[in-house]
């Protein structure tokens, strides 16, 4: 035993002798230097290209068995055909290793390692070949082979770890990295980078800083660009955290928004490499005016990923983020609109699916809520079920423009249509593109919905797409005291898209209505009216032109101001007679009970044939028509007034009662003009009063066997 002992130390002072003398005599025996050019031959053997080695190799081995290596002036050539660049180069490097730990305790030391004034030159020239093609020509492994290295990698014992990793320090000074593509005309330079990293040991927190220049030539863009971290690596447990990390990009440039813009983005980031599980934490993205904070979690990376996550955008201003970007926008009508607005949700999905849940989004006094999913990426299926508070289209109306046809009203009568408005009115209104590709299947609620003065409310509205063929069916809500029931089919498939609507209006205040839209109550009255309407264009002109269908109209207990009846009649009778026309018309005069007709309509243009109305004082008939595409009105009405009727001297007028004659309206839609034909009453009347005149006398001089002998 004692003699095995012996042995044993003998060996191991043999050993520790053999590692001292190499360590005193490999430095003196061996100069790396005497290399350098075996070095060079070897490499441009393998690539092709120049290695130079202008600085000293400084090779040394130290006790307990470490190795540490200095290099001076490293400088590899460019690839045949660029330009005289080198690809790559460095002013020096120091590495350090310590040996013994790897055999004794399965565990790497490294010291401190340093890289100064490094150079990389990577181009892409205008056949499209970059400058590094040439250095990885590497055949990949076939798949067999892939598999089989697979299968033994998994076969490995527990024991057969790698093993532990410490490095003192990374230091990378004042390097340049440069990008040229010469099929873009575009160049990038990455100048004055730094990489620091501090005493690296597995398991143990670490500092990481990087810091960069950079430059782009197209478009022109110059800035700063700084990363922080204090990760933890494991490499047995294939586990990188890196909380507390931070990015920052400080940037300017014409083709930036606003001329510059300072990006942060910082969150805690953890990778489980084992169980394929991606975590982001206090994520948080400033930009411009706008700060955005989330969550974010990944599993499945490596066969069918999964993930899930949280994003909230605090509030800001619309207003003044655009004055940021330095796009200016119009000026309002409400001083209000676009001050405020945030957002939050929730969002979870996998490789062929998306879901938005709990949807929170605020503008101004605007709310919504509900939830939104994209289904199968590759032809996107997309739904939706929202809900708004309320939605005001006029609180977002431009300032001077007019929003409503009562805005409209006060334009001066002669202003005639501008080019821009001719335009407008052929411009395309449907993305026929767009909606052939469209899937959709989803659902809008409103509580209150407002435009151009008009109010809804309890709006509905459901929405369906399928490759070209889009519904709206149905919108549904409270419009005035009565409810609006609209369905639309847009057929997008063919050339041109093709139209129908079906729409009915119950019980609807027509008043209140115009009074909102127009300012004014002109027409009032209880509306009830049904419309099947098709038509085909992509443009108002086109789908105006090409309208075909029907539609009933029945309005009760209603008034038309502008249909002074009665006052055209009395004007009408004042001029004949030469007396001066009537200044003033009786509120009540176009009061009626009950107003309807039934509407053919065909190219555009909308006949009539049953046109009836009762009220207290006339009953009135007609038939016409309005040609929507040349805004021309022509309608012969048959007036009746009744007895009841009431008439005075103080009208100027004559009493009509009993008598029927016909109104015409027509011309312009701007320009309309109302006349009451009274001319035939009139004579039927100067006929009357002759006949009775001549029966009298007939009857005085011959008796009353005679009376009533002449008619006319």
């Amino acid at each position: 035993m004692t003699k095995l002992i012996k042995i044993l130390l003998w060996m191991v002072a043999s050993l520790v002798l053999i590692v001292v003398l190499a360590s005193i005599l490999l430095p003196i025996l061996v100069d790396p230097n005497d290399y350098k050019d075996e070095i060079a031959q070897q490499v441009h053997a393998k690539t092709g290209r120049t290695l130079t080695i202008d600085g000293d190799i400084d090779l040394s081995i130290s006790l307990p068995l470490s190795v540490s290596l200095e290099l001076g002036k490293l400088e590899l050539s460019n690839a045949k055909g660029f330009i005289d660049k080198p690809f790559a180069r460095m002013q020096g490097a120091s590495l350090y290793v310590a040996i013994m730990p790897l055999l004794t305790d399965n565990r790497l030391d490294v010291g401190e390692i340093k890289l100064a004034g490094m150079e990389l030159n990577l181009i892409k020239n205008k056949q499209g070949v970059t400058n590094w093609s040439d250095l990885s020509g590497k055949q990949e492994p076939a798949p067999a082979q892939v598999e089989k290295a697979k299968t033994s990698t998994e076969n490995k014992t527990a024991k057969e770890t790698m093993p532990a990793i410490s490095v003192a320090g990374l230091n990378i000074s004042d390097a340049l990295i440069t990008w040229t593509d010469e099929q873009a005309r575009q160049s990038i330079s990455l100048s004055k980078t730094n990489i620091t990293i501090s005493e690296l040991i597995e398991d143990k927190p670490f500092e990481l800083t990087v810091s960069t220049h950079i430059d782009n030539s197209n478009p022109v863009i110059k800035g700063d660009f700084t990363l922080t971290s204090v990760p933890t690596v494991s490499l047995s447990k294939q586990v990188f955290q890196l909380p507390g990390t931070q990015l920052t990009l400080d940037l300017s440039g014409d083709v930036l928004p606003g001329g510059a813009n300072k990006t942060t983005l910082s969150g805690d980031i953890s990778f489980d490499g084992k169980s394929q599980v991606l975590d982001i934490n206090k994520m948080k993205l400033t930009s411009y005016d706008m700060v955005i904070n989330g969550l974010f979690h990944a599993n499945k990376l490596d066969s069918s990923p999964e993930f899930s996550g949280q994003v909230s955008i605090d509030q800001f201003s619309p207003k003044q983020l655009a004055a940021t970007l330095g796009t200016a926008l119009p000026e309002m009508k409400e001083q209000k609109a676009l001050n405020s607005a945030d957002a939050k949700l929730t969002f979870k999905g996998n490789e062929n699916l998306v879901t938005i849940s709990s949807l929170e989004a605020n503008l101004d006094d605007t709310s919504l809520k509900g939830s939104a999913s994209i289904k199968n990426f590759s032809k996107p299926l997309y739904g939706f079920d929202l809900t708004l508070n309320q939605l005001n289209l006029d609180y977002y109306a431009v300032a001077g423009q007019a929003s409503s046809p009562a805005e409209t009203d006060k334009a001066p009568a002669d202003k005639k249509k501008t080019a821009s408005s001719k335009s407008q009115s052929s411009a395309p209104l449907f993305p026929v593109e767009t909606l052939r590709q469209l899937n959709l299947d989803g659902k809008l609620a409103i509580a209150q919905f407002i435009a151009g003065g008009a109010k809804m409310t309890n709006v509905v509205i459901v929405l369906k797409g399928n490759n070209g063929l889009v519904q709206l069916a149905p919108l549904k809500a409270d419009l005035y005291k009565g409810t609006i029931n609209l369905k639309t089919d847009i057929d997008a498939r063919g050339k041109t898209p093709k139209l129908k609507i079906i729409n009915e209006l119950k019980q609807v205040q027509i008043g209140d209505l115009l009074q909102d839209t127009t300012g004014s109550q002109e027409f009032t009255g209880v509306a009830n009216i049904n419309a099947n309407i098709t038509t085909s264009g992509n443009d108002k002109d086109r789908l105006v032109k090409n309208s075909n269908g029907t539609a009933k109209l029945l309005v009760t207990d209603g008034h038309i101001k502008k249909l002074d009846i009665l006052t055209n009649i009395r004007k009408a009778d004042a001029l004949l007679k030469g007396k001066a026309a009537p200044s003033e018309s009786q509120d009540s005069n176009t009061k009626f009970t009950e107003l309807k007709g039934s509407m053919k309509i065909k190219n555009g243009v909308i006949r009539n044939k049953d046109l009836a109305s009762k009220s207290p004082l006339m009953e009135l008939t007609g038939q016409g028509y309005a040609d929507l595409p040349k805004e021309y009105l022509d309608y012969t009405l048959s007036i009746k007034l009744l007895n009841s009727l009431k008439i005075d001297d103080n009208t100027q007028g004559t009493d009509f009662k009993g008598k029927e004659f016909p109104y015409t309206i027509k011309g312009k839609f701007s320009e309309l003009s109302e006349e009451a034909n009274i001319s035939k009453v009139l004579e039927q009347e100067v006929k009357k009063k002759v006949e009775d005149k001549l029966n009298k006398k007939l009857e005085e001089k011959l008796g009353d066997k005679f009376k009533g002998l002449l008619k006319f």
